[in-house]
């Protein structure tokens, strides 16, 4: 979305920014680092992520439900992914295993690529069964969601075409193979970006709510579509702003911890964190900018912001959010890429100098700047009609606090 200028515009709540966030974890996986749950526990807790994605696992193994559990009692919450061979009785009693952090049933992971001959076949007669179970099962009232089905084909789109009686929110999982998060594609039709991807989901489900449960980036030098880890750490916080600009609620980022070759050589390093737990910049980015929108319980006027955005304001996409307190944020960046995963070359990125103005007296005025190690730096600018920025592809935030505040 390209800058809008000399309008009143709506802003969203920041809350529903860090609200936003999700991450994809596998507990069950007790020969990678997921085994070590004081490291997990640790980096969800740190990173401030209020929801994470794992399988719906029928398991003797006890410790998978009191890991989430505990994960439940700290505020984090889970979306299990379900199996066509699960039966209802397994689905409807699965809840109550994880009482603490279940939210939602997700619908069969890819399942297009399951090697069923007959799979949406499959998945016209499992979704019934597990909308059924969520809507009217032992747990019909308790607000649990499901999520449609993801699919790894856009011809596969057309093969579940009006099934979105059966979900609450179609599904996502709009990799961007080491473009930018703003890219327009790289193949005909915008093929590949996050616009794309959206309409393949309107075409099959209409306006039914959209869902990403798995989007990210590989930083494994030895994977085509990878990009350096400082890359990364510029686009993270840019791929869920532009999510949220095409109106998808939530992004399940790929993943939380890198598994390491040994368990998936091409989804080895798909981590906020490195193998060893230490943490990359884009889990840095991501925390700051969970830190920094994270305003639960506040109740946001929505009142419209007039301003302008002028200048150079080519390829600087903007949001605008409003805290429970009445100030405002507004994150702005330039949305090119910063590296080419083809000639897997950097690419510079020269900064924009553009002007905010507004009609609005405001009391102060911030500036916050994330870096490409994901770290952010804050400073008070002068209060004036018109404010000079400078836009860059690292993300940026202006906090403006209106005279009228509270």
């Amino acid at each position: 979305m390209a800058c809008a200028c000399g309008h009143a515009e709506k802003p969203i709540s920041s809350d529903s920014i860090a609200g936003s966030v999700g991450v994809n974890v596998h507990l069950h996986y007790t020969n990678t680092p997921y085994a070590n749950f004081d490291l997990v526990q640790s980096l969800l807790r740190d990173l401030g992520v209020r929801h994470i994605r794992d399988g719906l696992i029928d398991t003797g193994w006890d410790e998978f439900y009191k890991r989430h559990n505990a994960l439940g009692k700290q505020g984090i919450h889970c979306v299990y992914v379900t199996s066509p061979k699960q039966s209802a009785e397994l689905l409807a009693a699965f809840p109550s295993r994880v009482r603490s952090d279940f939210e939602g049933y997700e619908a069969p992971n890819e399942y297009n690529n399951s090697g069923d001959p007959n799979w949406p076949e499959t998945l016209k007669s499992f979704l019934p069964v597990l909308n059924r179970v969520a809507k009217s099962g032992p747990s019909a009232g308790s607000g649990f969601f499901v999520i449609g089905p993801s699919l790894t084909q856009p011809d596969a789109y057309g093969k579940l075409t009006g099934l979105q009686q059966y979900f609450d929110y179609a599904n996502l999982h709009n990799y961007l193979a080491g473009r930018n998060p703003g890219t327009p594609g790289w193949g005909g039709g915008g093929y590949g970006s996050i616009r794309w991807n959206v309409d393949l989901a309107r075409d099959a489900w209409g306006n039914t709510p959209i869902v990403t449960t798995e989007i990210g980036y590989s930083t494994d030098p030895d994977n085509k579509q990878s990009i350096p880890e400082d890359i990364e750490g510029k686009y993270m916080p840019r791929l869920i702003l532009e999510q949220l600009l095409h109106k998808i609620e939530r992004s399940y980022i790929y993943e939380l911890i890198d598994v390491g070759p040994e368990i998936s050589k091409n989804d080895a390093a798909f981590g906020l964190a490195r193998h060893d737990g230490s943490r990359k910049p884009a889990y840095v980015a991501l925390k700051n900018l969970i830190g920094l929108t994270e305003d639960s319980g506040s109740n946001p006027s929505s009142r419209d912001l007039p301003f302008q955005l002028s200048g150079d304001t080519s390829d600087v996409h903007h949001l605008l959010a409003e805290r429970g307190d009445g100030s405002y944020l507004l994150f702005f960046w330039i949305e090119e890429r910063s590296f080419d995963p083809d000639s897997r070359k950097r690419e510079s990125v020269p900064a924009k100098a553009i002007t905010l103005s507004s009609p609005i007296h405001f009391r102060s005025i911030q500036l916050i700047t994330f870096s490409s190690t994901g770290e952010t730096m804050a400073r008070a600018l002068k209060a004036g009609e018109a404010i000079r920025l400078t836009a860059m592809d690292t993300l940026s935030v202006v906090k403006l606090e209106p005279a009228g505040a509270r």
